[in-house]
């Protein structure tokens, strides 16, 4: 009885959150025959419709077409095709205008060799400031690494001469942009949470941009709840070291960890543990993974020592640890199992996760989706509880203590890892 009041209680969960998180259907923003979504707002800039296509020229200079409504939490999409010859173009989104001027996000569409394609910029206001970090780096070397680190993102995505696919998505102080299904920017930014979206022509006489297949999906409810902008979010790696982390005994982290433009790195053998200098009870904690192939590890947190909840890390095809339901990837382990429809990325990719733990209940969120809910000292709690391995553990899942980060002896990745106490 216990299994199918559960499987129940899951299915009514996924339903209630795929009717608030998201909405049902696309706008689509261009529908081949007008311009009812869109204005110039500028005095000069020539834009045509010719055979479903967006085509904008100019004889004067830069210039952006934009949509007549703003944006908050969406996922856009757009396919683009650069003419031959020297040209640029990008996609404002959140973005701000008046009268001849529009700033603000803008997804890069860099057709020359530096291949910056999918990079975030920040239109009349920052520049590169993040993915790459070309303008507010500390210094030439860092300004070179982060640059290194995007080409090796975005590799050869783009088509110098075809179509091109873009898909931004902003939940929250989130940022995502994908270029052909290559992601290369995912970062966090609470510069602006609402703005218009808009077409960028670069200005070369004579060019023409076409843009085709543009469409908008707003999000709303509790996935835009879940990655609400707020300043009182904090990074667990602010200070770009361990500094913040010890091992579990108290020792610095040593070998067998690293972080490399962020990216946090579990390799190595058996570099143990990690955990937050600082404890926790009530909070919500956010952050990036991916597994390795056949890999296995988790983060902790109500901890004592190395024992407490964890948000369970695992290649769900291919390690051994699969055949239990509360063992796979985004599962409570040992006490709640994820749905197995839930939405994950495959090994090598990365996920976003978020954990709620606010007195007595607790979440588990998966690339926005709830995929655990259960309250602590509940009928049904304790009933996992007492089958569970952690049963002689009194007071189990209710303790105050260190975020912990797994070494279970297999490559792990971290990033964008930020907690904020409720």
């Amino acid at each position: 009885m216990r299994n199918t009041k559960y499987w129940i209680s899951i299915l009514t969960a996924a339903l209630l959150t795929a009717s608030t998180s998201i909405a049902t259907e696309w706008t689509e923003l261009f529908n081949g025959k007008d311009l009812a979504h869109w204005e110039n707002p500028y005095d000069w800039g020539k834009v045509e419709i010719v055979n479903g296509e967006i085509h904008l020229s100019t004889d004067k200079s830069k210039w952006f077409l934009s949509t007549v409504k703003e944006y908050s939490d969406f996922i856009f999409e757009v396919e683009v095709k650069m003419p031959e010859g020297r040209c640029n173009s990008g996609f404002l989104f959140r973005s701000h205008k008046s009268k001849n001027r529009m700033f603000g996000y803008q997804a890069e569409v860099d057709p020359s060799p530096r291949k910056w394609s999918g990079g975030l910029y920040d239109e009349g206001r920052r520049g590169w400031f993040i993915s790459p970090n070309r303008d507010h780096a500390e210094s030439e070397a860092a300004k070179k690494k982060s640059i290194a680190a995007f080409r090796e993102r975005a590799g050869d995505c783009f088509k110098r001469h075809d179509w091109n696919k873009y898909r931004i998505e902003c939940r929250g102080d989130q940022i995502k942009i994908s270029v052909n299904g290559v992601t290369t920017t995912d970062i966090y930014d609470q510069k602006d949470a609402k703005g218009y979206i808009a077409l960028q022509h670069h200005g070369e006489k004579g060019q023409i941009y076409r843009f085709r297949n543009i469409r908008v999906m707003e999000l709303t409810g509790e996935t835009t709840a879940a990655c609400s902008s707020s300043s009182e979010w904090t990074s667990l790696f602010a200070s770009g070291d361990f500094s913040n982390w010890t091992k579990i005994k108290g020792a610095p982290v040593g070998a067998g960890w690293s972080i490399d433009n962020g990216i946090i790195h579990r390799s190595g053998r058996r570099p143990g543990d990690i955990i937050t200098k600082q404890h926790y009870k009530d909070f919500e904690l956010r952050f990036d993974w991916k597994i390795s192939e056949a890999g296995n590890s988790g983060v902790k947190y109500r901890t004592r020592g190395s024992l407490g909840l964890e948000y369970q890390m695992l290649d769900d095809d291919k390690h051994v640890d699969r055949k239990n339901p509360t063992h796979r990837a985004g599962s409570l382990y040992e006490l709640v199992a994820a749905p197995n429809d839930k939405p994950i990325q495959p090994v090598g990719e990365w996920n976003h996760a978020r954990i709620v733990a606010k007195g007595n209940h607790i979440e588990h969120w998966l690339n926005g989706v709830k995929v655990v809910e259960v309250e602590y000292g509940s009928d049904d709690w304790n009933e996992r509880f007492q089958n569970s391995k952690y049963k002689k553990h009194e007071g189990f899942g209710s303790w105050t203590g260190a975020i912990l980060l797994q070494d279970h002896n297999d490559e792990v990745w971290f990033k964008n890892v930020q907690i904020r106490e409720r």
